[in-house]
């Protein structure tokens, strides 16, 4: 009995090795298909590259710590970089692995509109203040995250008030946890 428990205690011993093996250093040569995207940062840009929003290695740049809409528009495009531990800008990664996703303190004041790749615009739901959480997913997980992200949204515009929107715009809505 007490052989069969050390041989039991031994072959999890083993899984839980290999498990983490699995998911353990990004900078090893293996050519597991499960490659991790590891960054020290976030950039986020408007379209014409006015920087929105900054935090690296945790540490939020204080000129950019806010994002702002209005409710019932769109914001404009946000294009997302990644900082390396160098503080050098780098892209995304482009297979079909990872992906954009997010967490919205208060999805009854703010909405993600995501156009696929590392970009989305931010949608004003109702009048409010909330955060955003982005995300590198990766299968089931999340390999880099942003702290926090303080969102103010604005007073209500009519619809064709809205600066950002172009007439008869369609975003499809998805949500990546």
């Amino acid at each position: 009995m007490k052989f069969s428990k050390t041989i039991s205690f031994a072959f999890f011993g083993v899984i839980l090795s290999v498990f983490f093996a699995a998911c353990g250093d990004s900078n090893s040569a293996s050519t597991d298909q499960h490659e991790h995207f590891e960054v020290e940062g976030w950039n986020l840009y408007w379209p014409d590259y006015t920087l929105a929003y900054s935090v690296f290695r945790g540490k939020v740049d204080s000129e950019h710590k806010e994002l702002r809409v209005n409710a019932n528009c769109l914001s404009e495009h946000i294009n997302i970089k990644f900082l390396n531990d160098e503080e050098k800008e780098v892209s995304g990664p482009k297979d079909d692995e990872h992906s954009l996703g997010w967490t919205v303190g208060d999805e009854k004041i703010l909405d993600i509109e995501w156009e696929g790749g590392w970009g989305f615009h931010l949608k004003g739901v109702k009048e409010g203040e909330t955060t955003l959480i982005l995300k590198v997913n990766h299968h089931d997980h999340a390999d880099a995250r942003t702290p926090e992200i303080k969102v103010i949204v604005d007073e209500a515009l009519d619809e064709h008030d809205c600066p950002f929107q172009e007439e008869g715009e369609e975003h499809e809505h998805e949500h990546e946890d």
